[in-house]
């Protein structure tokens, strides 16, 4: 099972509680660490089994899908029942609104960042994973100082072992790997000292 994507290993725990004779099926953050193909596949599976009467309670943040996938909706806040409303009448902004408690702005301004000189390149990184297969297959990336550069991905590929070889905490397995980096003092990060 292990040889299995995550998706289909969550198919596969499904199957399981069905034959065991489940007729609620409670998902927590289920598409946590799914791609958006394993996501609608497993959307399909659910309402397939809704389809047969099975009862499913869906949880999750993600107020796309949870929009998408549900009758109604319960919104809950300092572990208590704010409300339950129709999905046909919410909407993210809505629904954003009842779990914090205030409006939450969905558009955020990203001003250009002045990029400075390059603060970490990588060149042809390579790393293996905890189950000593390769997790990080010839990774090269530089991130200039004054740059935020995120890293997406789905969990389980690669992100926590490249952050750690840039931790130093992890080696790159291949010889010919380039890693460079400036060091910046406080002074010039502007992070005052305590």
């Amino acid at each position: 099972v292990w040889q299995l994507s995550v998706g289909e290993q969550q198919r596969v725990e499904i199957i399981k509680i069905l034959y065991r004779g489940a007729s609620l099926l409670i998902l927590d953050e289920p598409t946590a660490v799914l791609t958006p193909q394993e996501v609608e596949e497993l959307f399909r599976v659910l309402r397939s089994m809704l389809n047969k009467g099975y009862t499913i309670i869906f949880i999750s943040h993600k107020l796309r899908e949870v929009l998408s996938l549900s009758d109604r909706i319960t919104i809950l806040r300092d572990g208590h029942v704010v409300k339950t409303i129709s999905a046909a009448e919410a909407t993210q902004e809505k629904l954003a609104r009842l779990m914090v408690g205030r409006e939450v702005l969905f558009q955020v301004e990203h001003p250009s960042a002045e990029l400075g000189r390059a603060g970490l390149t990588l060149e042809g990184i390579w790393a293996q994973g905890d189950e000593d297969r390769p997790a990080l297959r010839g990774i090269d990336l530089e991130v200039y100082s004054g740059e935020i550069l995120g890293i997406a991905g789905v969990s389980g590929n690669g992100q926590r072992e490249l952050a750690e070889v840039i931790a130093g905490l992890r080696k790159s397995t291949n010889s010919s790997a380039v890693f460079k980096a400036f060091s910046a003092s406080i002074f010039e990060t502007g992070i005052k000292g305590s």
